[in-house]
């Protein structure tokens, strides 16, 4: 009867894992309940554990992590007490390791301390046993690599464990538990590549964590373990070569750490230690690629770090030394097409470094070797179309690298090669979408090369196009629209199709925006919101296409606002702001995004005070108002409410003064002055808020000065500045602050001077001029640093040039 309740939970354990690879997780959690049903019955605590975890990982997937925990946990007990009564059973051991791992992974995706010194109270009972148990069963079974093998499993899931619940200090006897387990499997398995790649990790996860906390100490002596072990197995074994490469990357976790203690030539000592072994086993087989490669990596480590340490000469030269070691192992293997992608890829990645570092030459080449390799594969291949997709792909990125030096034509031919590559493609399958599509985005990117658009690291914020290049860049957008308007009709449903769409008619529509010609920009910008309120009428319930939708009625308003519509203008705002209302008070949508969208909106309302639009910032500011009331009104105790409604109060006041409703500007301060008072004692260390609330203290003081409440006032200036004052202290440098302190001491001295007190408004009004004299004077000085720093690097330019 037990045999046949064994076969049948197996079964079921079968069935619930088809269920689960295919999502189907209501028929997953049915089998499994079965299953868990006949384990009970065959009185079979090992597939009893088996299932719980399976229960488990459903809940996982299905986003309920305290039910995850709580079957991990059960697993977690009958695995325990399996093994202490029965320490040699193989199922019980691995049970054992998986259950402690995923009570680790389900505490870290929580979050809660709370919850994992709970969890650890309910589980620790056991751990002391396991370890003593293990301790025994490895001295009596030394050479048995599959008992290995799970102790050292359960170490690493323990001292992952041990972290994720704030016990630190019992990781580092499980260290050294690890490291002789690893000695002891390598004595018995000394090539086993799985083992040593385990080592490798385990080492490598461990030192990261060292340096995260600056435990350079600790790093450096798990590192020295790790070549200790690496250097005996090679005594033992000279032939040994998984050894010896895991030895030389050993080198590199070394030369991280001391890039990261800024020691950059000792790291590259380090390094050249690599290095000298490597060229020695090359001076014996010239030809040997894992060497060969091997030294390339090298010499792209030490660049990285140089490229980090902001010394691009020195990076410079060792992706020099790169490049020449990959191009010497060019044109080798032609038919091992591993090899010939594995080169290109690396010749990629070379090229980002250099690009990285602004060597675009040295970029070009690495570019150009990668199109060399593939060209020859594609001829051979021509069916191969994600081949020539690629190669596409690389000469936009060449493109891409004069565009950001400025050498416009070179970028233009780059970018006519690629729509010549479409173009193939095209003549072997006319009216393929795709392909269209890809001639639109490189016409696209065509256009913005001469519309001087892009990011903000390739474009001068000051470079401002001719009229004659707007008109070319329109060129080539138009010629885009019409493709994406082909494709567009073809699919009208296609996402990327309806995106690409979009974003050409938003290039079209800011080529004439930059020419302040918002006339013949607003058509534009009308198709993009009508093709976004479909969106939206079809997707109600997506925030994100709502909040897409909202910034392009902004912008749609402020161009009817600048051709003098403003019924238009105005319409447009109140459709953002409706759509805005919808979202905060849909309750099925998250609160913390629901929270970002008020700060958006509250934001919007910010903007319109400054351009003076006056009705949008009193709908957009009521909005987030209304929404952070809400809030702080359903739990008036709970701190993270009070940033949120201090500001939304703030801006309320912020617009009533705009307005020189100062009356109605005091009722607000004084609703948000109490709760100022919440926020700092919630929170006194926090220079943000104590900066905001200075800032909230002084525009009181002054608005109760203007309707003549001078005993309120006083009392706002005074806190003002007090708070002004032991900021100032604590970060003297900080231009916030003393901008704070000089507007404070400003609005200061008008009350003063309404009290009569004269000779201490000057004081206030000269202390307040004397700071603006100093930022001034440091402006002027930063000015003069970067003019210099830009005449150096011209100068560096210069050289490298010739």
């Amino acid at each position: 009867m037990s045999r046949r309740l064994i076969d049948l939970t197996v079964r079921e354990l079968m069935n619930a894992t088809s269920f689960f690879e295919k999502g189907k997780y209501e028929k997953t959690l049915e089998k499994l309940n079965m299953a868990e049903k006949l384990a009970e019955k065959a009185k079979s605590p090992d597939l009893l554990c088996c299932v719980l975890l399976h229960k488990g990982e459903v809940m996982d997937a299905t986003d309920k992590p305290y039910e995850a925990l709580a079957l991990y946990e059960k697993a977690l007990e009958i695995s325990s007490r399996l093994f202490l009564n029965e320490s040699r059973d193989a199922s019980s051991q691995k049970s054992l390791y998986n259950s402690i791992g995923l009570i680790g992974n389900t505490l870290k995706e929580i979050d809660s301390v709370s919850e994992a010194e709970e969890s650890y109270e309910r589980t620790n009972k056991y751990f002391d046993g396991i370890f003593d148990v293990y301790e025994k069963l490895i001295a009596e079974q030394p050479e048995n690599p599959e008992y290995l093998l799970n102790y050292l499993k359960t170490l690493v899931s323990f001292r992952g464990y041990f972290l994720i619940v704030g016990q630190s200090e019992k990781r580092i006897p499980l260290v050294n538990s690890t490291l002789k387990t690893f000695k002891k499997l390598l004595n018995i398995q000394p090539e086993n590549p799985e083992i040593l790649e385990r080592l490798d990790s385990f080492v490598k996860k461990l030192g990261e964590e060292f340096l995260e906390d600056e435990l350079f100490e600790e790093a450096k002596k798990i590192y020295e373990q790790l070549q200790g072990i690496y250097r005996n197995l090679l005594e033992k074994d000279p032939d040994n070569e998984l050894a010896l490469h895991y030895l030389i990357f050993s080198y590199g976790y070394f030369g991280e750490l001391y890039s990261r203690q800024g020691y950059l030539e000792k790291m590259d000592e380090t390094y050249q230690q690599a290095i000298s072994i490597v060229e020695d086993n090359l001076r014996k087989n010239p030809e040997d690629t894992a060497f060969l490669v091997n030294r390339g990596k090298i010499y792209e480590e030490l660049g990285l770090h140089y490229s980090e340490a902001e010394d691009p000469e020195k990076a410079n030269y060792y992706y020099e030394k790169v490049l020449k070691n990959f191009e010497n192992m060019n044109g080798k293997f032609p038919d091992n097409l591993d090899y010939q992608f594995e080169l290109a890829k690396t010749f990629e990645n070379l090229g980002k470094l250099f690009a990285k570092i602004n060597r675009v030459e040295n970029a070009k080449k690495c570019y150009m070797h990668k199109i060399e390799i593939y060209e020859p594969l594609f001829e051979k291949d021509p069916e191969d179309e994600d081949l020539k997709l690629d190669i596409i792909d690389t000469l936009m990125q060449v493109g891409s690298l004069y565009a950001g030096a400025e050498d416009l034509e070179t970028a233009k031919q780059y970018y006519e090669k690629a729509i010549e590559g479409y173009e193939m493609l095209l003549s072997g399958d006319p009216g393929e979408t795709e392909f269209e599509m890809g001639i639109a985005d490189v016409l696209n990117t065509l256009g913005d090369l001469y519309a001087k658009v892009g990011p903000e690291d390739i474009v001068p914020e000051d470079m401002v196009p001719e009229d004659a290049e707007l008109e070319t860049a329109r060129e080539y957008y138009e010629k885009a629209l019409n493709l994406n308007e082909k494709a567009s009709g073809l699919y009208p449903d296609d996402e990327t199709c309806r995106e690409a769409l979009v974003g050409t008619l938003g290039n079209l529509g800011d080529s004439f925006a930059v020419q302040e010609r918002y006339g013949d920009a607003i058509p534009f910008y009308r198709r993009i919101v009508k093709i976004k309120e479909q969106v939206v009428r079809d997707k109600p319930g997506t925030w994100l296409d709502i909040k897409a939708l909202t910034n392009f009625l902004y912008q749609l308003g402020s161009f009817y606002g600048e051709v003098g519509e403003t019924e238009l203008e105005r319409e447009q705002y109140s459709k953002a702001t409706e759509l805005y209302s919808r979202v905060l008070h849909d309750e099925n949508l998250q609160l913390p995004v629901r929270k970002i969208l008020a700060v958006d909106v509250q934001f919007r309302g910010v903007d319109f005070i400054s351009s003076k639009k006056y009705d949008a910032a009193e709908d957009s500011l009521d909005l987030a108002l209304e929404f952070f009331e809400s809030l702080y009104e359903k739990d008036p105790e709970d701190p993270e409410n009070y940033h949120f409604i201090c500001e939304a109060l703030y801006q309320s006041g912020n617009l009533q003064q705009a307005l020189e409703n100062f009356e109605e500007a005091a009722k607000i301060f004084d609703s948000l002055l109490p709760i100022v008072e919440k926020l700092l004692e919630s929170d006194p260390e926090n220079p943000d808020a104590r900066e905001k609330a200075g800032i909230n203290y002084a525009d009181a003081g002054k608005v109760y000065s203007l309707i003549g409440e001078y005993e309120k006032s006083k009392q706002a200036f005074g806190k003002a500045l007090v708070i002004n004052a032991a900021l100032f202290e604590e970060e003297s440098d900080n231009p916030l602050y003393k901008i704070n302190q000089a507007e404070t001491f400003e609005k200061y001295a008008k009350l003063l001077s309404k009290l009569g007190r004269n000779e201490e408004a000057e004081d206030y009004t000269a202390k307040s001029k004397e700071i603006y004299r100093k930022l001034a004077e440091e402006d002027a000085d930063e000015e003069d640093t970067d003019e210099g720093d830009t005449d150096e690097e011209d100068t560096d330019e210069e050289g490298t040039d010739e």
